[in-house]
């Protein structure tokens, strides 16, 4: 039996991620069709974007989907070297340029690091613009660079 409507759409996507870890929109197309929603992976994506879902690392290092009022894993306070954490959980590389930085990560991760660093409010961050394997940081005047790669390696270190 299909159901319908937007609404009972999204409240199911939102049971959905809360209950379980999701990693790729096909499994969330597969939990949703399960549970008696047939939708295209357009829609689903439509859904995604406006209740503002994105792919952030678990524990494990893993991107998937959560809720934007989900906490993100307490990184761990181990001592490591600054790209160690960072190649680790999808950061490549970070290189600055006078009040712009930009962060090199695998393709598709881009959306959800810029969305993790937007929602821990970053000393000396302005905003990010993510793409598909790059993350462009706006860095505020005079922002501390050795404040900005200690806070990335303490929200990427988990």
């Amino acid at each position: 039996m299909r159901k319908s409507g937007k609404q009972e759409r999204q409240e199911a996507i939102s049971r959905i991620l809360g209950s379980t870890s999701i990693d790729s929109q096909d499994e969330l197309l597969q939990r949703l069709l399960e549970e008696g929603f047939a939708m295209t992976q357009a829609t689903l994506s439509r859904d995604l974007r406006e209740m503002k879902i994105a792919k952030t690392p678990d524990s494990a290092g893993r991107y998937v989907y959560r809720m934007p009022d989900v906490l993100l894993p307490q990184s761990k306070r181990e001592r490591h070297g600054v790209m160690t954490p960072f190649a680790r959980h999808g950061l490549l590389n970070i290189d600055f340029s006078g009040q712009l930085a930009v962060i090199k990560v695998p393709a598709g991760y881009a959306g959800g690091v810029a969305h993790d660093m937007d929602a821990n409010n970053i000393p000396g961050v302005m905003g990010t613009i993510a793409g598909h394997d790059t993350v462009l940081i706006i860095l505020r005047e005079h922002a501390n660079r050795n404040i900005i790669l200690h806070t990335l390696k303490m929200l990427f270190d988990a």
